[in-house]
């Protein structure tokens, strides 16, 4: 959670040195990085953390294959980034590809030594290792941007991550590999992995198929702003849901043949990452204004209406997100997959519809198809645990009352106070309004589960018979 609050401020400080057109740059070269960066583990790192059993030969094995990968994607890339260039009609794009393309190389060295700290549960490792790695790529990418560099400021802290993060996970990591290769023990994860990898490719595309189009149609400034405001967006999803999320696949791998304890796991889970994220994007929902002119300036003004559509959305797919370690948990990653087609080709036939309106319309049909999936996109891993839609709702029926009230009371405090202070001064109010607001409210209406997130932190005693 340190790194991704980390990331949003270091975002924070790129926007204020760089222009958006430099965002748009990287972002352009983002999305085919990011698409690359599926095929670097095929999903062998999930299968690692899920087997039931391990040996040196798979492990070697896996790590061999994931090294002759990230050398074939980085060589793929570089050799794909003029043509990338010339789609985008963005010559600035091939050399930051080509740079950029050496992460995948160096990110292929640790995914298995991460993967056994992340099967051993060692989180505490893992959480210095990555906050480590963040902070010092961050100091490299801003000292760069205070230095003139410009959009390479943005590479260097993307590469020097990868860098550093391997560096710190063989250093800590005890397991080393041999010179040990058998396709017998691929061939045994093949099913699995590969279901998984198919999965990631479909949601990639529905993830970035909005960047894609934007950066083809409407140019680096369109995409460079409507990277920003999908950032916001995915901050909760990736600083909190991702967290819950990562920590708890490998628990609930060693309890898919005790559903009632899955279950009972899963909305507790679902609960406490509600408490957190509906709060935090409905409250940037009611300050959106003041939030982007004080934070990041007037250049961002369009910005603001796609955080109007962006922050409910994005409440709602921090408890989504983590339904996917239930396929992967449960093992039915070819059920993910199936649906995983079908309901991204439904985001693409939206998205594809809103780009006559430009990055509104794009935001508008990624927004719209998102809403219409996200009852069949609980119901459906819901149904491999036995568990009910309605059981989610009930759970976090209290922690949405809050929430609504919060956004109630700061709405109507910005409406009496506009006319009398300024951008800053009220963007400071309206959050202590809304923290206090929530707290108290939670006090009275959701207190039990104010006690549980206590609880878990240490600082209150947890009630009997939970665990």
């Amino acid at each position: 959670m340190s790194r991704r609050v980390l990331g949003l401020v270091a975002n924070i400080v790129f926007a204020r040195l760089l222009e958006p057109g430099d965002f748009g740059l990287v972002a352009m070269a983002g999305v085919m990085l990011g698409f690359i960066e599926i095929f670097k583990d095929l999903g062998t790192g999930s299968a690692v953390v899920r087997a039931k059993s391990l040996d040196e030969r798979l492990l070697s094995s896996v790590f061999w294959l994931n090294c002759a990968f990230g050398v074939a994607m980085t060589i793929l890339v570089i050799l794909l980034s003029p043509l990338m260039a010339a789609f985008y009609k963005e010559p600035r794009v091939e050399p930051i590809l080509m740079v950029m393309a050496v992460s995948f190389v160096l990110s292929a060295l640790s995914i298995v030594q991460g993967s056994l700290l992340t099967r051993n549960m060692a989180f505490e490792k893992l959480a210095k290792i990555e906050l480590s790695a963040a902070l010092l790529s961050y100091t490299i990418g801003i000292g760069a941007a205070l230095l003139g560099a410009g959009v390479w400021s943005l590479v260097y802290q993307v590469v020097s991550n990868s860098a550093l993060n391997t560096l710190f996970v063989w250093s800590v990591g005890r397991w080393r590999p041999r010179m040990l290769f058998a396709w017998e023990e691929i061939r045994g994860i093949t099913s699995y992995s590969l279901n998984l990898t198919g999965y990631n490719i479909f949601y990639y595309f529905a993830q970035n198929l909005d960047k894609f189009l934007i950066g083809r149609m409407l140019g680096t400034e369109a995409l460079g702003l409507y990277d920003l405001a999908f950032k916001l967006m995915a901050f909760p999803m990736q600083a909190i849901s991702a967290v819950f999320t990562r920590v708890m696949t490998p628990f609930y791998a060693q309890t898919q043949d005790n559903l009632p304890r899955f279950r009972q796991a899963f909305l507790r889970v679902a609960a406490a990452i509600a408490f957190v994220t509906f709060p935090l994007m409905f409250g940037l929902l009611a300050v959106r204004e003041q939030f982007v002119f004080t934070v990041f300036g007037d250049s961002w003004v369009d910005v603001i209406p796609l955080l109007a559509m962006f922050a409910p959305l994005a409440a709602a797919r921090s408890v989504l997100t983590t339904t996917g370690s239930i396929y992967v948990a449960t093992g039915h990653t070819g059920l993910q997959l199936r649906w995983g087609v079908v309901s991204n080709l439904i985001v693409f036939a939206g998205l594809a519809a809103g780009l006559h309106w430009g990055i509104l319309g794009v935001a508008a049909g990624f927004t719209i198809t998102s809403l219409l999936l996200m009852y069949p996109n609980f119901s459906i891993p819901f149904r491999l645990i036995g568990l009910r839609v309605t059981e989610l709702l009930r759970a976090l029926a209290p922690t949405f009352g809050c929430t609504v009230l919060m956004f109630v009371t700061v709405a109507l405090v910005e409406l009496l106070l506009t006319p009398y202070a300024s951008r800053a001064t009220l963007l400071g109010i309206l959050v202590a309004v809304g923290a206090l607001t929530y707290l108290v409210l939670t006090w009275f209406l959701n207190r039990a589960m104010l006690y549980e997130l206590l609880a878990t932190a240490g600082i209150r005693k947890r009630a009997p018979g939970l665990s």
